[in-house]
């Protein structure tokens, strides 16, 4: 670079990179927002189920991995109702089972975890 005099191109280089960055991160911001109003509207179409369920989907944009009795003591509901509201998130495919045993289950917000996860694969040997 000294000798050949194209500090232009690293300092583009180098610039494009948190521009591109940053850009991912504002896109997927805006996909997170649309996945959470989305899944919102759907959680209300519950009827009576709908409030707790409300409480459990907004509980999971923070935490979205859960488990049903930790959760039940942050949002300060029974165990039955989380569980029941976190049926009724996996019905509507907001909410998933991970772990597939009857007992300590774990639920994921799988599609928020994708949104999170994307452009972050690690590179692989070929």
């Amino acid at each position: 670079m000294r000798t050949e005099g194209i500090w232009e191109e690293w300092l583009e280089f180098f610039l494009e990179g948190p521009e591109t960055t940053a850009r991912q991160a504002a896109d997927a911001a805006v996909q997170i927002l649309h996945l959470f109003e989305a899944d919102r509207k759907k959680t209300q179409s519950l009827g009576r189920k709908a409030a707790s369920a409300l409480r459990v989907h907004e509980y999971m944009q923070g935490h979205p991995l859960i488990k049903i009795g930790p959760t039940a003591k942050a949002l300060k509901l029974s165990v039955p109702t989380v569980t029941g509201a976190l049926e009724s998130l996996a019905t509507l495919k907001i909410a998933k089972e991970v772990t597939g045993k009857r007992m300590d289950r774990l639920f994921a917000y799988s599609r928020y975890l994708h949104i999170l996860s994307e452009g972050t694969e690690p590179l692989r040997n070929h």
